[in-house]
């Protein structure tokens, strides 16, 4: 009861501080342009925590260890690391995921527009669901507020790059920077580019 309490208590304070800082999108609410946001079909699909944690940049360089030519003991620094990394992300993930539950796709009508009420007659008559103008507007800022997140993910997952590259000796450095721009790019089709 008290995890959900404070999960719930995140979900409402982070996204105001992010928006309050003016980190939020000016863009148009229903309209997504990022990858996984922009499905076919205009179906909005945002990834879940576990898809996001499954990017730590430190389990990253343990699982290609081999390839980086990383020594044991570098190896063992990065497996406390990847501990550090998942535990300060913790709260951030409860909260992501519960904004996530509440960003309901943004319906659009057979013509691709989103109308006042959901949809068009047409629609109504072939029995596509329609939202209340409360619904849509909470939909709305929901998707806001999970841009925000996806946004202030992407600075924390460059501070867990810089904490991963402190433990690596100077000559893998090359190496595992390929590792993690490799990464960078799975995130981009994930989320989508930095905008």
């Amino acid at each position: 009861m008290r995890t959900r309490l404070f999960a719930a208590a995140l979900a409402a304070c982070i996204p105001a501080a992010v928006f309050a800082q003016g980190k939020g999108s000016k863009s148009d609410p229903t309209t997504m342009t990022s990858g996984a946001l922009a499905g076919p079909g205009g179906n909005m699909k945002a990834p879940t925590s576990r898809d996001l944690s499954d990017l730590n940049p430190a389990s990253l360089l343990v699982d290609k260890r081999k390839k980086a030519s990383l020594a044991d003991s570098t190896v063992a620094q990065l497996k406390a690391l990847v501990k550090k990394i998942d535990e300060r992300n913790k709260a951030f993930y409860a909260t992501y995921d519960s904004v996530r539950k509440l960003a309901v796709p943004i319906p659009t009508s057979s013509s691709g527009v989103a109308s006042a009420n959901g949809f068009n007659d047409n629609d109504k008559a072939r029995g596509v669901p329609t939202l209340s103008p409360a619904e849509l507007a909470t939909s709305q800022a929901s998707m806001r507020d999970l841009r925000g997140l996806m946004a202030a993910y992407r600075d924390r997952r460059n501070n867990d790059e810089t904490d991963a590259l402190a433990v690596i000796p100077d000559a893998q450095k090359k190496a595992v920077t390929d590792l993690l721009t490799q990464q960078d790019g799975d995130l981009d089709k994930l989320i989508g580019p930095r905008q």
